[in-house]
């Protein structure tokens, strides 16, 4: 697939980053799916927590680390994904995550590794980077599309 990167962004803090979120929110729509990237604690989560209050969602946003799948509604329904304890494909089948693509949902993934060479449509990728402390950069944030 053929990568088209539509933001990149470095931020100082969390408040840089909800504003991140704000500004790339409008590229997400029903049916889209957003594989998030970064090391442990780099900000994922928080990203998707901003990503469904503005997305209408009134619900409380935590980690899916355990359920692997929470869900919550607002203008769609919003699934947050965490792969990171899935080590085989044959787990991915068993969750029934297949119901989940072109249903009308927004879909994001963290730790999407393990699923990315299986995601043959169009979707988005966000990287996120970690910067040593020293730096004015607390976060690199690149927002890509993804298609045929």
């Amino acid at each position: 697939m053929k990568e088209e990167v539509l933001v990149t962004r470095e931020v100082a803090g969390t408040q840089e980053s909800a504003a991140f979120a704000a500004d790339v929110v409008g590229f997400f729509d029903s049916n889209d799916t957003i594989l998030l990237y970064g090391e442990l604690g780099s900000g994922k989560t928080f990203l998707v927590k901003e990503f469904a209050r503005l997305l209408g969602s009134k619900q409380q946003v935590s980690s899916p680390s355990f359920t692997i799948v929470n869900q919550y509604t607002g203008k769609v329904l919003i699934n947050h994904i965490d792969l990171y304890r899935i080590s085989d494909l044959r787990e991915i089948q068993n969750l029934g995550l297949d119901d989940f693509w072109d249903r009308g949902y927004i879909n994001f993934v963290e730790w999407p590794n393990i699923i990315e060479h299986i995601i043959d449509w169009p979707h988005f990728r966000i990287n996120i980077e970690v910067s040593y402390p020293s730096s004015q950069t607390w976060r690199r944030f690149r927002l890509s599309r993804y298609a045929g």
